[in-house]
Parts: structure tokens; sequence; C-alpha cells
């Protein structure tokens, strides 16, 4: 048995029988499987991604109440269909609403109307897992950009479910970056431009 000031070696024994060399064996085991279950626990512990994602989108304008837009609050909107495809996929037909109908039942400038400062303000959406894009309200309206853009819901008349409930198409963008899978937000606010 080693006394106090003693040194001891690599494998040597102590009171339990097993060397050094196994304590730490079995220490490494211990701490593996806690670092493990601290991993994998929330994992296992959270419905996956696509079971989670909202059935509704928060519409936030600057100086307005935050609306939420569901399922049957975007049926009262006109349809809008477009045909693109995305990745090399084949094209194919999806249906929803476009972004401008949603901006315009929301009181947000259009048209002759967008003009002066109403012409830096920016739509920011974000999906579910936080990914963003951006566009100018300008690019976006029509009598301007006329950028197409749906807020789709399905595609060739089914259902989203990969990426879905709600997806960003975007036409005419030439790669699909800005093809946002599972929106949760629609935000309008003013671009911070610096004072001269």
């Amino acid at each position: 048995m080693a006394r106090k000031g003693d040194v001891m070696a690599w494998g040597s024994r102590r009171r339990t029988g097993k060397s050094v060399y196994a304590r730490r064996c079995a220490f490494a085991r211990r701490l593996t499987v806690a670092m493990v279950g601290c991993i994998a626990l929330p994992a296992i512990a959270a419905p996956s991604s696509d079971s989670t994602t909202s059935q509704s989108i928060r519409l936030l304008v600057d100086g307005k109440a935050p609306v939420v837009l569901d399922r049957a609050s975007l049926s009262a909107l006109p349809r809008a269909s477009v045909t693109a495809s995305a990745h090399h996929e084949p094209p194919s037909q999806w249906q929803g609403v476009a972004l401008e109908d949603i901006l315009r039942k929301a009181n947000v400038p259009s048209g002759e109307q967008l003009r002066g400062k109403a012409m830096t303000t920016l739509v920011r959406i974000t999906a579910s897992d936080h990914y963003q894009v951006v566009f100018t309200l300008a690019e976006l309206d029509p009598m301007l950009g006329n950028t197409q853009v749906i807020l789709a819901d399905t595609q060739d008349g089914h259902p989203l479910n990969k990426g879905g409930p709600f997806r960003l198409i975007v036409p005419g963008d030439k790669r699909p970056a800005r093809w946002i899978r599972s929106v949760a937000t629609i935000e309008v606010a003013q671009s911070a431009a610096p004072t001269p």
C-alpha cells in the first residue's frame, strides 16, 4: 500500500485491486456514456423537426401588432401557382399564395405608395430552423421589380410533406437559395440606413 508522498507507478494497484489503467478506462467509459446521454437525450425527447414545424406563420410588420397566418386565413387570399424546379428535380406545379398578396393584406405599401423611405423596406423570411432570406419590398412590387414569390402549401396538387407546411418558391432566381422551407416568420421592416 502506498504511503503519503509515494508516487504510484502506472498500472500499480490500490485498495480496489484494479490497476490505475483499469480505473481510468472505467472512468472514461462512464464519462463517454454520460456525454452521449447529454447529447442524445434532448434529441430523443424532442420530436422530429417535421413534427414540430408550425402550422402557422407569424407576420411582423413594423409598428403593427403581430398577425398569425394559418391555413384558414391563407385560404381566404387568392391562389397562385407556378411551374418551377429546384436542385435538378423535374419541374413541379407549386400552388399557394403570392407573397405580394400577403403583404397587401397587411397594408404594406405597394404600387404608387411605394416611394421615398418605403423603398428601403426589407422583407425577411425565417424558417423553423432559423435559415433566413431577404427581399427588398421594391423587388417584390409588381410595378417595380415584379419578382414572383409564392408561399406554397402544395406541390403537384399534394400538401407539402418535405419542407412544409409552407415553402417559399422564387422561380426567377437562378439558384434556389431563397426557396426557404418550413417558413415560420415573415418580417417587414425598414433597413437601417446610415446617417450622413
